[in-house]
């Protein structure tokens, strides 16, 4: 897979599917996922709405550079990885669109660098306001549980977290084991790159007056069945951002299984879309 250098301390893994010649969509993984989240089944199936696809290893996470222990950075250096992905593949500007972190990751690059962001996407995400988007008590308390050391306890630990989360008429124990050992063998992620990526969006606090102020055109689908970030989350981000619309998905969790595709792959699109159709008029 090629490589971005895209700040003197930053390079970021990537993919790319579709035409170079038609608009480009960036897709924002998760916490401690991997660009592998974004299986190759769904960019395909993105691309072939008239998109260049790009999925990429946000900084610490599966090839792309895993920081130094002590370091520490926010979502709008995270934000800036994106502009400067843009840059090295000299596009202008692109849909982004974002899952959870990837969400926040995702608004920020609207709020930072408006005009490097033709639309954005935010799924199963937040404000960072902490009354909104809250995980379900058996799962904080998933959550909060000491991480095992091994790789087989840890794997254990990663599919019972998984499905407390996960669709549930969806969710499939062997491709969800098959995910996490892929992200294994490429590079697990150390513990201390994990608490740095979730460290970007705790000192994030609450974005609500920033996110008030977003004039990209933006759509927030959530799901209905999502534990981990409660769809109020999703909600609230709605009625922050200046002329949001709200996708609920019903029966969707926070992951993303192949029964998920046609229905986030709609939304995602039909939004993208719209939007260029409307730069073209």
């Amino acid at each position: 897979m090629p490589f971005a250098q895209v700040s003197p301390d930053v390079k970021i893994c990537y993919e790319l599917f579709g035409n170079s010649e038609d608009p480009t969509l960036v897709l924002l993984h998760g916490l401690g996922s991997q660009l592998l989240l974004w299986e190759e089944g769904f960019c395909i199936g993105l691309a072939a709405q008239g998109f260049q696809v790009v999925r990429f290893d946000s900084r610490d996470s599966g090839l792309s550079t895993q920081l130094s222990e002590g370091s520490a950075y926010t979502l709008s250096n995270m934000a800036v990885d994106v502009v400067g992905l843009l840059d090295h593949l000299e596009v202008g500007d692109a849909h982004i669109v974002g899952f959870s972190l990837g969400g926040m990751v995702a608004q920020t690059v609207a709020v930072d660098h408006p005009e490097r962001c033709r639309s954005l996407v935010s799924m199963g995400s937040n404000t960072g306001n902490r009354e909104f988007g809250q995980p379900s008590g058996e799962t904080m308390a998933a959550m909060m549980a000491t991480v095992p050391e091994g790789p087989a306890a840890r794997l254990e630990k990663d599919l019972a977290d998984r499905r407390l989360w996960a669709s549930p008429a969806w969710h499939d124990d062997e491709l969800a084991l098959a995910t996490f050992a892929a992200y294994a063998e490429r590079f697990p992620q150390p513990q201390e790159a994990f608490e740095r990526q979730y460290g970007a969006a705790v000192v994030g606090g609450d974005r609500e007056k920033q996110l008030a102020a977003i004039t990209v055109p933006t759509r927030v689908v959530h799901g209905g069945a999502d534990t981990l970030i409660d769809q109020s989350g999703g909600r609230r981000t709605a009625e922050v951002v200046p002329g949001a619309d709200f996708v609920l998905i019903d029966g969707w969790g926070h992951d993303l299984p192949p029964g998920a595709w046609p229905f986030l792959i709609e939304a995602i699109s039909e939004h993208a879309l719209r939007c260029d159709a409307q730069r073209v008029d």
